[in-house]
């Protein structure tokens, strides 16, 4: 998913030159086609991220529409007032393009997980926020970045191979009768060897704000699982509020709200949280099969 972003910028330094790329000394290697190309559109400011979001939001000022990137800790955690304040408050169209969220730099320890990026943002007013699940979806996701408003794009190491057919950030995968499971983004990864034995409805979302209301509504069932692959908690009041007057029994899997302090790969931690694919779907199937009181 990563290496799609300097090809969509190259390719779209061609028919806009109001695009303005800004690095934090993150990928700049991949950016090279570019620099050589297009030097006048693109920067690598160094280690100097709140800096990166304020000239980022004077050059939206002056009518550029300019891409930020680096590692999510760096551009969330350490750069929330400067979104706050110099993005969302003005309304400007930014575009925060992160990679390394969640716990995708384990190896790196704990200042480099950023499991709570998507709760952070979602406090916000006017900003949207997508998480792609894979390389197709993420090159659709930026042709958005003339709309109005900042937006920010998680880019994961980790994908999904599911094709579906997405419409306003949702797409239905399938349906069924004991529930809904409302899957975001790289988080499929945990279900889709299992889709056809899941009796549910199962709703995949790459955009959690503004959320897909009248989709989710559609297609309520009282038992509901919220599968995500960032901090358990981050949409579910928008969740719950989706559906305020209809009784709800909610589970949700996803990343504890927790440092993670074991050495290891990703994938060594979320098998110790015991989120893979064997342990989710006998949780899906317990929740959906227990009898209700």
């Amino acid at each position: 998913m990563r290496s799609a972003f300097p090809k969509f910028i190259e390719k779209e330094f061609k028919r806009n030159k109001k695009i303005f790329t800004i690095l934090g000394d993150i990928g700049v290697h991949s950016f090279r086609n570019v620099f050589k190309k297009y030097n006048k559109n693109i920067l690598n400011i160094g280690i100097l991220e709140q800096s990166m979001v304020g000239f980022s939001a004077g050059l939206a000022i002056e009518n550029k529409i300019p891409f930020i990137h680096t590692i999510a800790p760096f551009l969330i955690n350490r750069c929330y007032e400067q979104i706050k304040i110099d993005l969302c408050y003005q309304n400007l169209n930014v575009n925060i393009v992160s990679v390394g969220a969640s716990i995708d730099y384990a190896a790196l320890g704990s200042t480099h997980h950023c499991p709570e990026d998507v709760s952070l943002l979602n406090q916000l007013p006017n900003i949207s926020i997508y998480v792609p699940g894979n390389e197709d979806e993420i090159l659709k996701l930026f042709q958005l970045y003339k709309n109005k408003g900042p937006k920010y794009f998680r880019m994961s190491s980790q994908n999904h191979n599911t094709k579906i057919q997405i419409f306003n950030g949702a797409g239905v995968i399938k349906k069924g009768s004991k529930g809904l499971i409302i899957v975001i983004g790289p988080a499929l990864r945990f279900i889709e060897k299992y889709l056809n034995q899941l009796d549910a409805n199962i709703i995949y979302l790459n955009c959690v704000k503004p959320l897909n209301k009248k989709i989710l509504q559609k297609y309520y069932k009282k038992k509901i699982v919220i599968i995500q692959d960032f901090n358990i908690g981050s949409i579910t009041t928008e969740v719950l509020n989706t559906f305020k007057n209809k009784t709800v029994i909610l589970k949700e899997i996803g990343l504890p709200k927790k440092f993670f302090l074991n050495y290891g790969t990703s994938l060594q931690h979320y098998k110790k949280l015991d989120l893979d694919e064997k342990k989710i779907f006998k949780k899906l199937l317990n929740f959906f099969n227990k009898k209700l009181n």
